[in-house]
């Protein structure tokens, strides 16, 4: 089977994550032949092609994409992304579409309809901007519903300018109409919004959960792991991931400046390890900080996770996080506020705990709870380790999706 994966990145964010995964998986398990175009490639692979040269075809189609989106005219018009992803695609001749994050200034919407007459597209779903205006998520704005943008829905990412959101829900209507897709769902949570979409009547909407490999995510001795990330054994350790840590609004950068703050209060040590771009200018006193800036090597980076004693993530929107379930897989107890997807990885009292959204003091408090009761952190632990081996092997992600797959392609 010839599968073409579309996706803003081939390496970068929880949708290009997620989405390599599931082609390893693919090819190693079914023998697929796969590409990807991507609107940004990072890495140096041989099957990822790029919807745009890098330089002046890059910038010319940023600043299109810049005064357009401020026009309210979100995705209209890419002059070299657009006849590349198309020659790409006719050229592989693939068998299955497989859509990510079109979003993110390279994909021209209505170019799914094309895309759909050459093959079945499978579009997953990594965030709700499908069925709203502009917005990758609404933060419990249901306007959507009615067929309308949010009152604040312009200036929430990926942002417009003039407030002409109702014409982008009716013209993504006309394009799924016109459209043969069936969409992926990571998370329950999304897939019960995606089932009220007026967009989405009469797709075929079907949820399978994000799977990681659970031979390299796995337990480690934390004595041991701190030894090797250079934390001394005897300090608590508490981890925190982000894109871009501080500025995030949808990953609670400002948050988690909040909660370190209150932290500090409770004058118990602690170590924090920061994942991510940016840095937090902010002093302590009890909490010390150690920066890892982007950790791209993934073995250090479950080498980092398996030296954490508690994963946080004090988010404000998101649909199923590779971080969480990352973190359960190698049985670190996880604390994140009860928003998305989130709260179908982290069993409340079972393998972490799960906090009313924006409550830093409680937040806080269940930090400190959880590390102070040895007994229940042992219990959190293992119960971390099996949910993930329940819900979030790869291989089971694999299956599904292939199983998808060969229902829909051309025989």
């Amino acid at each position: 089977m010839k599968i073409l994966f579309i996706n803003k990145y081939d390496t970068n964010g929880g949708a290009a994550i997620a989405a390599w995964r599931l082609h390893e998986q693919l090819v190693k398990a079914e023998n697929t032949e796969d590409r990807f175009v991507v609107g940004i490639k990072k890495s140096s692979s041989d099957i990822v092609f790029s919807a745009r040269k890098p330089g002046l075809e890059n910038n010319i189609e940023k600043g299109i994409n810049f005064f357009t989106n401020q026009l309210g005219l979100q995705y209209k018009w890419f002059p070299f992304s657009t006849g590349r992803i198309k020659r790409y695609a006719e050229e592989f001749q693939p068998d299955i579409i497989s859509l990510h994050n079109i979003h993110g200034g390279y994909f021209k919407t209505s170019l799914m309809e094309y895309l759909s007459a050459l093959a079945p597209v499978v579009w997953t779903l990594h965030d709700m901007w499908a069925f709203t205006a502009n917005a990758a998520h609404t933060f419990g704005d249901e306007s959507w519903k009615q067929m309308k943008a949010g009152k604040r829905e312009r200036k929430l990412f990926p942002s417009i300018g003039l407030p002409l959101g109702n014409m982008l829900l009716k013209n993504k209507k006309k394009i799924y109409g016109h459209s043969h897709l069936t969409v992926v769902t990571p998370s329950r949570w999304l897939f019960h919004l995606a089932e009220q979409s007026p967009l989405l009547e009469g797709k075929k909407i079907v949820q399978v959960y994000n799977g990681i490999d659970l031979d390299k995510f796995r337990p480690s001795d934390k004595a041991n792991a701190k030894k090797r990330a250079g934390i001394d054994p005897g300090l608590k350790v508490i981890s925190f991931s982000a894109e871009k840590l501080m500025q995030s609004e949808h990953k609670g950068g400002q948050l988690l400046l909040e909660v370190l703050r209150l932290l500090d209060l409770e004058k118990q040590p602690v170590c924090i390890l920061t994942i991510g771009g940016g840095h937090i200018h902010h002093s302590f006193k009890y909490i010390q900080i150690k920066p890892l800036g982007y950790v791209t090597d993934e073995s250090l980076y479950i080498q980092y996770l398996q030296a954490s004693d508690i994963y946080i993530h004090p988010t404000k929107a998101d649909t199923l996080p590779n971080t969480l379930i990352e973190a359960i897989a190698c049985g670190i107890p996880c604390i994140t506020f009860d928003v998305g997807g989130c709260a179908e990885i982290i069993q409340h009292n079972e393998n972490g705990l799960v906090i009313e959204p924006g409550n830093a003091a409680v937040f806080v408090k269940n930090i400190r709870y959880l590390l102070d009761n040895e007994s229940l952190y042992a219990g959190f632990s293992q119960n971390a380790r099996r949910i993930a081996e329940e819900r979030f092997d790869v291989k089971t992600m694999g299956e599904r999706y292939f199983e998808l797959f060969e229902s829909l392609a051309v025989k």
